[in-house]
């Protein structure tokens, strides 16, 4: 028989009091702050604000991303206010698998493209189950938090619902956040096609257009399809994030890597420094 004594009873709830504590004072103190995740070859970013809110864009190649979010989130915090995919290749989409069985994916953005492969279908199927709001991304949507606009979508510029794509990196998302005292754009895996559409908008619609921005999610992992000196032209970042693995691409590219070094931007790779954070001041 198992008897409780009363010093355990009163150890066990001043243990509970302090844990209430404990998460009040963590949610009320998380920093703003937007980490790329070191996933191997693939994307993965996390932005969490304050109020245990946060943002996941891509979800990297495999499950280990479920795992590597406890880092970053509060023990107690099993949800995920908003999810994007960029597209639906298994290096930005695969992890998502793991992610709908440990987290409660609130609120999902993705194209809605039409994709033949097993992950995929595995990935939609699960996203049905997830049983959370799933909207399709436009050009010009706009995500908010506390009334200020924080997150804008850049593309795709027409509905790609159910539509098949010859390479579906042209109905890849693209993005910019704003978040603290920077601005981000994130690329995804938009190829040069997507970004002198992107750039074409400047004279004719500035306000979907891309802008200048702190830091530039280097697109394609540091492909020679991707980032090219006009983009950069017209972003002018100061820093560049690379997400990158082992890899028998080429990733990232001395072109690439050329042209950034070339407009002075502080090249920061996830394959040689893991993780790179930006906390907001």
């Amino acid at each position: 028989m198992i008897q409780l004594t009363r010093k355990f009873v009163l150890g066990m709830l001043l243990f509970a009091v302090v844990l209430i504590f404990y998460a009040v004072w963590q949610k009320d103190n998380q920093p703003t702050q937007v980490v790329f995740l070191d996933v191997g070859q693939g994307d993965a970013m996390l932005a969490s604000l304050p109020g245990d809110v946060q943002i996941l864009v891509d979800a990297g190649p495999s499950g280990e991303l479920a795992s590597k979010l406890s880092r970053y989130l509060p023990f107690y915090d099993r949800d995920i206010e908003l999810a994007v995919l960029t597209h639906p290749h298994a290096d930005h989409l695969r992890g998502f698998l793991e992610i709908f069985k440990n987290y409660n994916v609130k609120n999902f953005i993705f194209s809605g493209a039409s994709y033949s492969s097993r992950v995929y279908a595995d990935f939609m199927e699960a996203l049905k189950k997830e049983g959370g709001n799933v909207y399709l991304a436009r050009t010009g949507d706009i995500i908010s938090y506390e009334g200020r606009p924080i997150l804008k979508i850049l593309s795709p510029d027409k509905t790609a619902l159910g539509q098949d794509f010859k390479k579906i990196h042209e109905a890849n998302i693209v993005s910019q956040l704003e978040l603290g005292n920077k601005k981000f754009l994130l690329m995804g895996d938009a190829e040069e096609g997507l970004e002198s559409a992107l750039i074409a908008r400047i004279a004719s619609d500035a306000t979907n257009a891309i802008a200048d921005v702190d830091v530039l999610k280097v697109g394609h992992h540091g492909s020679k399809t991707s980032t090219s000196q006009k983009l950069l032209q017209a972003v002018k970042p100061e820093e560049a994030v690379i997400q990158v693995g082992r890899n028998s691409y080429g990733h990232p590219t001395p072109a690439v890597l050329g042209r950034l070094k070339q407009i002075g931007a502080k090249i920061f790779r996830t394959d040689q420094i893991g993780d790179v954070i930006y906390t907001a001041k």
